[in-house]
């Protein structure tokens, strides 16, 4: 999807930006200082940290701005307050706060500071798009991620890639730092952190399954959040509120396979397998294939 891709390159985008703009301002600061070893690591610690504190603070904020979103009107919206109530009183959660975002693309997403101060934003896009067993289960899955406390787990472990590039400047005597074996211990501080970066994904794509799990078991229903997963990913012209059973029909536990179009997508993404290791989110057909399971379970 066009809209989706150029969300996400946006964010690559910006992200790159704020790495360089951290990363430039951390070693300006160790450089002027003088420090090397434990100290210039633990100076590193110390600016990682209070960059994570804003991070976390601020977020919030931040996002609401950015997408110009307004409270979700229980009047308008009655139906979506309620599964949310049912979810959290089932499992004893805070309600979060809910917010309408108007934008096409069919999307949801957690944020928030903590599991008590969570928010879910819904776009108009996914309304439009998806049935309402099917908004219930996209609703879960970002309930689950309020409840597993993702948004803090990705804000701490987003520090990671910049502590490991850090890690590797400071092992490094600063007398040692200059030349050719300066440029290699660059090198090798880069490659650091683009494995931490990895790392960070991974989690993200864990995460990204345990609520998929929990969305699929508290509203014993994953085979509505296969479809809706489908709808969003594959975005095949059939998928459609009136025609979402016949769809999906053979999903439903017996022949996974038997939709000639939902076959071909998901074969199709098997061929960009390792693309998934520079995702926040597995492959569509995995998510699909594990709530296949699930529903196996239930």
């Amino acid at each position: 999807m066009k809209g989706l891709f150029r969300l996400k390159l946006i964010a690559t985008f910006t992200l790159a930006l704020v790495f360089g703009i951290v990363a430039g301002i951390f070693s300006l600061l160790i450089w002027l200082s003088g420090a090397s070893g434990l100290s210039a690591l633990s100076l590193a610690l110390i600016l990682s940290l209070s960059m994570l504190l804003i991070e976390w603070w601020l977020s919030p904020v931040i996002i609401r701005s950015l997408y110009r979103m307004r409270e979700l009107d229980k009047r308008e919206h009655l139906w979506i307050h309620q599964i949310v109530e049912e979810i959290c009183e089932r499992e004893g959660m805070k309600k979060p706060k809910l917010y309408l975002v108007d934008d096409p693309t069919p999307n949801a997403f957690a944020f928030g500071r903590s599991k008590n101060s969570g928010n879910v934003a819904i776009h108009t896009g996914l309304l439009e798009l998806l049935d309402r067993e099917e908004v219930k289960t996209v609703i879960a899955h970002e309930l689950g991620h309020i409840r597993n406390r993702d948004m803090v787990v990705m804000c701490i472990a987003s520090t990671l890639p910049i502590l490991l590039y850090y890690l590797a400047l400071a092992l490094t005597p600063r007398d040692e730092r200059r030349g050719g074996l300066g440029v290699l211990i660059f090198l090798f501080a880069l490659l650091a952190r683009f494995v931490g970066q990895l790392i960070v994904l991974w989690i993200s794509r864990s995460r990204e399954y345990f609520a998929d799990g929990f969305s699929a078991y508290i509203t014993k229903n994953p085979k509505g959040l296969a479809s809706a997963l489908a709808k969003i990913s594959y975005n095949l012209p059939k998928y459609r509120k009136t025609q979402v059973h016949s769809a999906l029909r053979a999903f439903y536990i017996s022949d996974p396979f038997s939709n000639e179009s939902l076959r071909y997508e998901m074969e199709k993404e098997k061929r960009y397998g390792l693309l998934e290791l520079f995702s926040t989110h597995p492959l569509t057909y995995k998510r699909i294939e594990r709530l296949k399971q699930i529903a196996e379970e239930l």
